[in-house]
């Protein structure tokens, strides 16, 4: 059990394991390292540690899953008042309902930063759940009955990495959703998972060799007219400011 989870606070007879019963030792070093600070393996200073919080409907899950993260010193605990400040929200959830992800919908929509996270810890989430989870920051997933507070350290720090954290069966569920959002959804309409239609592609791949819109409208046999609304249904489409930034996404999502 971990200590995030009712049982093992209200019950003596359920103990949560051993990495979740001892309080870890804050980080410090002999050269006067800051609690708190995050260092990389040269020593050298590394981004600041994440600002975080946890929610959860229990008093008591709460409390000792902070006092858990506060003395590992790895993270700046926020309160409970400063939730639109955080960089990661830790989110305990018995079963991942519409209540949970309603809960995530709303904390994005106050955050003050443009990019919260959230690392879920619950006993099960599903398919259709965990997409819109990730939709909203889920970059992590801790099975309750099978996680330590351990792993959810973990999850928070790589998340500040901009790394995720998922068990294997998730990973696999998410790549196989996506699959499937392409070959049946996505390319029976000239679309791929980035967003962008064949036609697109193909202007801006010859805009990014350097060409005008005037060649590429040659090269392609279309009027200069047409190329140039592509490309603002493109930019318009995506939230884009211009046809540059089009061409850097593209680059981005690998599509040119």
């Amino acid at each position: 059990m971990m200590p995030g989870s009712d049982a093992a606070y209200r019950s003596g007879s359920e103990q949560p394991c051993r990495c979740c019963r001892e309080r870890p030792v804050a980080r410090t070093g002999s050269q006067g390292r800051s609690r708190g600070t995050a260092w990389n393996r040269t020593g050298r200073e590394a981004v600041p540690p994440p600002a975080l919080t946890v929610v959860a409907s229990d008093p008591i899950t709460r409390d000792g899953v902070c006092s858990w993260l506060r003395a590992s010193g790895l993270v700046r605990l926020l309160p409970p008042g400063a939730v639109a400040d955080a960089d990661v929200t830790v989110l305990f959830a018995h079963q991942v309902a519409e209540d949970t992800l309603a809960t995530m919908r709303q904390l994005v929509q106050q955050a003050a930063k443009p990019a919260m996270k959230f690392v879920l810890v619950a006993d099960h989430i599903s398919e259709v759940e965990l997409i819109r989870a990730v939709r909203y920051g889920l970059v992590g997933f801790v099975p309750r009955s099978q996680g330590c507070m351990d792993q959810v350290l973990q999850a928070v720090l790589r998340s500040r990495e901009g790394g995720v954290q998922f068990p294997d069966v998730l990973v696999k569920s998410l790549i196989d959703q996506m699959r499937s959002l392409q070959e049946d959804i996505l390319e029976p309409h000239g679309l791929n998972i980035a967003g962008f239609k064949d036609r697109e592609i193909e202007v801006l791949k010859l805009l990014a060799e350097g060409m005008d819109t005037a060649a590429v409208a040659r090269q392609l046999n279309y009027s200069q007219r047409t190329i140039k609304n592509i490309l603002a249904g493109l930019v318009f489409r995506l939230g884009l400011r211009n046809r540059t930034q089009a061409i850097v996404y593209a680059m981005r999502a690998g599509v040119i």
